[in-house]
């Protein structure tokens, strides 16, 4: 079972669009299991990868490196479903979080403002 610390509104909602995702590959008739307990036998192998790689270590590298598998994960997936349910995908919105996170990866550790 996959589980972060509650509270995690970003992660849960990548949980959430997983979710969904084995929902439109099972035509909804497989559930993801509580937590996310029956991933790893719905999600593709490629996809199961990327979700492991968004669990970092305590290496402060490491978890700048698993927010944007996430991130990438998320759009992905977001894009997929988005698409089946004929939405639109917010790509400008992507676009400026994504920069935005790396401004803030950039930033010197003394740094007090962000911009």
């Amino acid at each position: 079972m996959l589980q972060r610390v509650s509270g995690e509104k970003n992660y849960d909602m990548l949980m959430k669009m997983l979710e969904w995702d084995i929902g439109i590959k099972t035509n909804f008739t497989k559930s993801a299991g509580k937590l996310g307990k029956y991933f790893k036998k719905y999600l593709d192998a490629d996809t199961w990868q990327e979700l492991l790689e968004t669990y970092p270590d305590a290496d402060y590298d490491n978890m700048w490196r698993s927010l944007f598998a996430m991130c990438s994960l998320f759009r992905k997936t977001a894009i997929r479903v988005a698409d089946y349910f004929d939405f639109q995908y917010p790509y400008g919105d992507d676009e400026k979080v994504t920069a935005h996170l790396k401004h803030v990866k950039e930033l010197p550790k003394d740094a007090k403002e962000m911009y």
